[in-house]
């Protein structure tokens, strides 16, 4: 990939073929390496994974040698800022305390794309759920009204809930105001809330949230034909 004057020039074979395109503009998402290449692991008795990444447990922060501990960039299991602060603070104090060693908070896990429209995964994904135990309660933005005023009606939100029990498991949404409808989820997650404890919050109108209501409403009905409480 290289830039000629205004554009963005990339060479790549295709069917064994050279090809040059040219473009206007580039995204790319190439996620991010474990910083890792500089540390001589190899000289280690350490246990390694198959990307050369130390194993280790994400609740203390100790690999397997159990006075070597690690934090952040170096392990690469959720690269992002807070994640990783959360990990110095867990390993930097299970390090100091040696050899008492206790698990750390973990918040629930959110995940933010910042494009347009927006990308939000907070607690389970799709792909983590016993299917035979959830509900799922969806919604489509292309109606939804404060979406349409801003002309960014379009996405969707689909919720997670347990079929037994109504707990709120998880979320994922492709949609106008994700990064904020986003945290909100992720406060319920860590709050262990249930689908009927969630939709007792207060919705203003209009509000984009208000999306997020009638997904929820979708999931708590399903629950509620089941002949389970929610």
């Amino acid at each position: 990939v290289r830039r000629e004057d205004d554009e963005v020039v990339v060479d790549f074979r295709q069917d064994g073929q050279h090809v040059t395109e040219r473009f206007e503009y580039v995204l790319s998402a190439t996620g991010r390496r474990p910083n890792v290449d500089r540390l001589r692991l190899d000289n280690t008795s350490l246990e390694l994974d198959a990307r050369g990444v130390p194993t280790f447990d994400p609740a203390t922060g100790q690999t397997s040698r159990p006075t070597i501990f690690i934090a952040g960039d170096v392990n690469a299991d959720r690269p992002l800022l807070h994640e990783a602060a959360d990990e110095g603070e867990i390993a930097g104090r299970n390090a100091a305390t040696f050899p008492t060693v206790a698990p750390g908070h973990r918040r629930s896990e959110l995940s933010i794309v910042f494009s347009d429209p927006q990308i939000a995964m907070v607690g389970s994904r799709y792909a983590d759920l016993d299917l035979g135990r959830t509900v799922i309660g969806a919604v489509s933005f292309d109606d939804q009204g404060r979406s349409r005023v801003m002309r960014k009606n379009r996405g969707s939100l689909r919720v997670y809930v347990d079929r037994c029990s109504g707990d709120f498991l998880g979320a994922e949404m492709l949609g106008p105001s994700a990064e904020h409808i986003g945290h909100l989820l992720a406060w319920a997650h860590q709050q262990r809330l249930t689908v009927a404890q969630m939709l007792r919050m207060p919705f203003y109108h209009p509000v984009v949230e208000e999306g997020l209501r009638t997904a929820l409403r979708d999931a708590a009905s399903k629950v509620e034909r089941m002949g389970v409480a929610a």
